[in-house]
């Protein structure tokens, strides 16, 4: 079932008035039925009072027979049954009732006579006892009628005050509504910022939210378009080589034939070396899902990278020496980082020449972990040091014939390096050697410290 917030405040409030207004109706019932009850107490008082300091002359003078008509009966809450007895004679009653009183105290009481219940008042003084009475049925009904009146119109409210809370609601909920349309009637490529102008308080913070995480979206979709078409340029160029290749490979004689094989063999690792690194790069993208961190030792991650590559630098006839220090750990995801040093490696011995050399240092520093990468290869132009971390972006000074590498890289190798040192919150940078041809590559990591030795 779908939940609706104003379906549930509206009903809430409706339920928050019914009970407000039936809660005021209620006392005001109770305090009416009192304030009613105290004011025919009051008649019945005053009443007996006034017949009794006129020792009941009152009722004689104004020529009511002390026998009462036959059949009278008391017709309505006005009306007041009144005996006056002098001693034990009865000398006035105004209805045909049988009312013995004679048990009554003086005062207020109330009395059940004859199956009935009476409000009873009796007054007595020296031989004059003057007794007034009142149905209590018909006062209590006349009394519940009363207060009924007094509260019909505080029921009658109850409408349209939830007829006003759900027209307030829905006008409160109009904002919401307009970001809701707004945004369904964007296409999918829309993700510019809503407005936050004339934007209600309570609405700023999740279309501020909204907002970044639209720009977000954007510049990662804008990544992706890039990379797209990054990729696919890329990819354009190998495979016309290859399908050329192919082609020749139909007129060529046995010798030309084994001299296409070989270049298309180059042709297909380049695209396959290309594909990887493709897809390691959307592996360690900052938008996908982080791999669980740990303390990662690194002294052992070098030399198990090295030991995977020893069959490339010794081909080359490379010298590579590790500098290190004892017991190194950095926090981090060990997959990842052991493709950071794979790239790396990698990279320095494509770009150094043939016996040439290579020196990895691992040091610790005070607050620090520095691995550092050191080959005497061509270097990279100035111009170019920053721009090398761009994808897909190869520095011509690196493509030298002399380093054997010439059209071998698909500039993604340190693009790699810088999305994985940012995602370990690292830093990493490019310096040509100050004496002789050569690159330094060099990644700071937050560490713990160790003591220095040599391999």
């Amino acid at each position: 079932m779908t939940q609706s917030i104003r379906a549930e405040l509206a009903i809430y409030l409706t339920i928050a008035i019914v009970g407000v207004i039936g809660l005021l109706s209620f006392l005001s019932y109770r305090s009416a039925a009192e304030e009613l009850g105290e004011l025919y107490d009051a008649n019945l008082q005053q009443l007996a009072t006034v017949i009794a300091a006129n020792d009941g002359q009152l009722l004689l003078s104004a020529g009511t027979p002390p026998a009462p008509p036959a059949n009278s009966k008391i017709q309505g809450e006005e009306d007041y049954l009144i005996k006056v007895f002098n001693g034990e004679t009865a000398v006035y009653s105004s209805h045909q009732q049988v009312f013995d009183a004679s048990s009554a105290p003086a005062g207020l009481s109330t009395l059940w006579v004859n199956h009935k219940r009476w409000q009873v008042y009796v007054v007595k003084r020296a031989a004059l006892t003057v007794i007034v009475a009142q149905d209590d049925k018909l006062r209590q009904r006349t009394i519940r009628e009363t207060a009924i009146h007094l509260i019909i119109p505080q029921l009658l409210i109850v409408p349209f005050l939830v007829v006003i809370a759900l027209l307030l609601i829905r006008k409160t909920f109009r904002p919401l509504l307009a970001i809701s349309s707004a945004i369904a009637a964007r296409s999918p490529e829309s993700l510019q910022p809503l407005a936050l102008e004339k934007m209600p308080s309570e609405l700023r913070p999740i279309v501020q939210a909204l907002n970044q995480w639209m720009h977000k979206v954007a510049q990662t979709v804008a990544m992706q378009k890039r990379f797209t078409s990054d990729a696919a340029h890329e990819l354009r160029t190998p495979v016309t080589a290859l399908k050329l290749q192919i082609s020749a490979m139909a007129d060529a004689g046995k010798h030309e034939f084994e001299q296409w094989v070989s270049l298309a063999n180059a042709g297909v690792a380049r695209m396959e070396r290309l594909v990887q690194q493709l897809l390691t790069l959307a592996r360690v993208d900052p938008d996908a899902l982080p791999l669980a961190q740990q303390a990662i030792p690194l002294n052992p991650l070098v030399i198990k990278v090295l030991n995977e590559v020893k069959a490339i630098y010794l081909k080359k006839q490379l010298d590579i020496g590790f500098t290190h220090s004892d017991q190194v750990h950095i926090h981090g995801m060990a997959e990842e980082i052991e493709i950071m040093l794979n790239n790396v490696i990698i990279n320095a011995i494509h770009y150094t020449p043939p016996q040439g050399t290579i020196n990895l240092k691992l040091v610790q520093q005070a607050d620090a972990v520095l691995f550092e990468v050191e080959d005497s290869g061509p270097g990279i132009a100035p111009a170019a040091l920053d721009k090398v971390f761009d994808r897909f972006y190869r520095a011509q000074d690196a493509a030298s014939p002399e380093s054997g590498a010439l059209g071998s890289g698909s500039g993604l190798g340190l693009a790699i390096v810088k999305e994985i040192a940012h995602k370990h919150h690292a830093d990493v940078r490019l310096t040509n050697r100050p004496a002789g041809a050569g690159l330094i590559v060099s990644v700071r990591f937050m560490a713990t410290g160790a003591k220095t030795d040599s391999l």
